[in-house]
């Protein structure tokens, strides 16, 4: 049986966190430089529109980072584990389809020579 696209995204997730987390010190945990390379390597058009000021609420990257990750270090020991994680991806799904809408829009706006 073959998996479904968002079985592999899963499985994908799981495995480019572990990945990235094993670089350096605890092994199941994510450095604040771990995270930023795992978000600028596998996100790189989401984070690039942050730098290019698409989002268009100020934010930009380097805050964007350290602000996720500052959210989700519940137990603040500078570190993120696979729950705190999960919040993160949250997070970034959450802005992603707000970025996805507000481009929808601004297709819309233009086809429509509503701007």
């Amino acid at each position: 049986m073959t998996h479904k696209p968002m079985e592999e995204s899963l499985f994908q997730i799981v495995h480019c966190y572990h990945q990235y987390a094993a670089q350096e010190g605890d092994v199941e945990t994510l450095s604040l430089e771990e995270l930023k390379a795992l978000l600028m390597d596998n996100v790189p058009c989401f984070m690039e529109s942050l730098v290019c000021g698409v989002w268009g609420q100020g934010r930009k990257e380097p805050y964007y980072i350290s602000e996720l990750f500052w959210a989700a270090d519940k137990n603040k020991d500078n570190q993120i584990c696979f729950d705190e994680f999960l919040f993160i991806l949250g997070r970034l799904l959450k802005d992603y389809h707000l970025l996805y809408h507000r481009q929808l829009c601004a297709c819309y706006c233009a086809r429509h020579s509503l701007h």
